[in-house]
């Protein structure tokens, strides 16, 4: 059996999302369906507790869904086995990341082959774990926000024969998606004062100095002051090296 592409494998787990979409008449991926339960039940009353493939899909279907932003699951060949519905959207706006016949593309080849790399290397070493260029950031054409990814050695997919068996998760954030950070959490993990962390969370969301300035009802001077105290704080450089930092460490 060939590697299952994408489509396949969103059309085969889609019905388990959607069997774990409605509690009580709500819409609530968060929250485990009864078909969900039913799965696990079957799972643990087994003789030899061996999880079936079904079991698998469900599990990774439900964890992927649980990821705040766009998460896939992705084999050596650089094709997505499994991804949550974030990522699908991200897929389908073709700018910065899209599918192509060879897998994952970005925007610039040179991006292409820097993702690749990552996804061998989170493959092929899972013991060393985050490759050490990752995250990375992938310019878009429709906006100067950039796709941030970060990949990590992902779990194995014994499940589906014709795989290798071994995959890289690869989580997308799309700051134009809206992106909510704990000033709190900044604040412990940098030293930050309020107003740093404060000024921070809105750089993380993609807007300019001056208009963080201005919802912050501080001078774009004083901004520009917090910006050089957060950089030495957070050893970083240029705000697009700070909003990786950032989302590395919280996300």
């Amino acid at each position: 059996m060939a590697p299952m592409s994408i489509e396949n494998a969103t059309s085969r787990s889609a019905q388990h999302i959607s069997e774990s979409r409605t509690i009580e008449g709500q819409d609530n991926p968060r929250m485990p369906s009864d078909p969900f339960r039913s799965a696990l039940r079957e799972h643990n009353m087994t003789k030899d507790g061996a999880a079936t493939p079904r079991d698998v899909m469900v599990a990774l279907t439900y964890g992927l869904e649980l990821v705040r932003h766009g998460a896939m699951l992705v084999a050596y060949e650089g094709r997505p086995q499994l991804a949550n519905r974030a990522a699908l959207a991200i897929l389908k706006k073709n700018d910065g990341l899209s599918m192509a016949r060879t897998g994952l593309i970005a925007e610039r080849t040179a991006d292409t082959k820097l993702l690749q790399k990552l996804l061998q290397e989170a493959i092929k070493s899972p013991e060393m774990g985050e490759p050490k260029d990752s995250p990375i950031t992938l310019p878009r054409k429709s906006t100067h926000n950039a796709l941030i990814v970060r990949v990590v050695p992902g779990p194995g997919l014994d499940c589906w024969p014709g795989t290798d068996n071994r995959t890289a998760l690869m989580k997308i954030y799309d700051q134009d998606m809206g992106l909510e950070l704990d000033a709190g959490v900044l604040v412990r993990l940098y030293g930050l004062t309020r107003g740093e962390a404060t000024l921070v969370k809105h750089l993380v969301q993609g807007k300019s100095i001056e208009d963080a300035a201005a919802e912050l009802f501080i001078s774009p001077h004083t901004a520009r002051t917090h910006l050089k105290r957060i950089f030495m704080k957070t050893d970083t450089h240029r705000q697009t090296e700070l909003v990786v930092r950032i989302l590395s460490a919280v996300l």
